[in-house]
């Protein structure tokens, strides 16, 4: 193991956002997004400009850290692996106890304290946040799992949660072992890596863009019989569907009332000088026709060209309601 690339060591274990996603938690993963990464089907998320300030912020916000207690903390590179269940992990720092000079030494893990370095958006602390106050325990479930992962990998009694919210209030979270919670996230890994990753079974989708992933084509023939909640889904759907129709025709009607009236206008507006609208056309575009190009200054016949370059496309699959049941609705 010790010649992986960091992504190909990823792929042997589950991290702490991964274990959020198993349980359900992580807003940002799905499971079958897990299990995509795990057996290769698809590239692990390499971060965006958000993750990216989040990680050049970790330093920052580590450095606050040891302002506001007066402790210090120690990096700590090695990846992590649970003994037993397949969980792996990398901590953001560990903090190094009162009267000693390190925290791990050869990786050997010396404290019984860690880490985790966050930055949240200014609006995460509002009146419905799952935020709690400075020095609670009240943290967002996902980021609960992910200290639960790291204190089971780290055998650390406390950890500590810092978080920068937008660059404009700074709070410490406490957070003890659960043992507890512990149990269930090794259970729901093993489960989760021997029914799925290692089976090659991927979880359910958890949504439309998932199913479509993974189901790409139907199966001539295949009938598929639905429960009670899924009937009452899909005539939901058929009505909300009616009604956008009637939507959409009562929208058209306006607009064949009212573009008429405004002739060659630009601005719309009325009697008193408020402006309503804007009448005007978008920026032009260019458009090439490969096919007179070719069938002018190619020597090559253009249909024999157009079948060089042609590829047949899997048809999109479409849900189509049944002309009964939207005429009953």
């Amino acid at each position: 193991m010790g010649n992986m690339t960091f992504h190909e060591d990823r792929s042997t274990g589950l991290g702490g956002s991964d274990i959020g996603a198993v349980l359900g938690l992580n807003p940002w993963k799905s499971p079958y997004q897990v299990y995509r990464e795990k057996v290769g089907e698809e590239s692990p998320f390499e971060g965006n400009l958000q993750t990216r300030f989040g990680s050049y912020a970790e330093e920052f916000v580590a450095r606050e850290y040891c302002d506001r207690t007066g402790r210090q903390v120690q990096r700590y590179n090695a990846m992590l692996r649970h003994p037993t269940a397949p969980i792996i992990g990398h901590v953001d720092r560990l903090v190094i106890p009162d009267g000693a000079k390190r925290a791990s030494y050869r990786q050997e893990i010396r404290t019984d304290l860690g880490l985790e370095a966050k930055t949240a958006s200014a609006f995460a602390t509002g009146r419905d946040s799952e935020w709690g106050e400075d020095g609670t325990d009240l943290i967002p479930e996902s980021y609960l799992v992910q200290v639960a992962t790291y204190q089971a990998l780290t055998g650390c009694q406390y950890w500590d949660l810092a978080v920068l919210f937008g660059n404009q209030e700074f709070r410490i979270y406490h957070l003890e072992r659960d043992l507890e919670l512990e149990s269930l996230i090794l259970e729901a890994a093993e489960k989760f890596w021997r029914d799925h990753v290692l089976a090659r079974i991927p979880p359910a989708p958890r949504d439309e863009a998932e199913a479509r992933q993974r189901w790409r084509r139907h199966q001539p023939g295949k009938i598929q019989t639905v429960d009670a909640n899924l009937e009452v889904a899909i005539k939901s759907y058929a009505a909300e569907k009616a009604r956008l129709s009637e939507c959409e025709k009562t929208c058209q009607r306006l607009r064949d009332a009212i573009i008429p009236a405004l002739e060659d206008a630009d601005v719309i507006q009325t009697d008193s000088g408020l402006q309503l609208a804007t009448y005007r056309a978008n920026k032009d575009s260019q458009r090439t026709d490969w096919r007179a190009l070719v069938h002018h200054h190619w020597p090559v016949p253009p249909g024999e060209l157009v079948e060089q370059f042609t590829t047949t496309q899997p048809g999109a699959r479409v849900l189509r309601l049944a002309k009964e049941l939207e005429i009953n609705l």
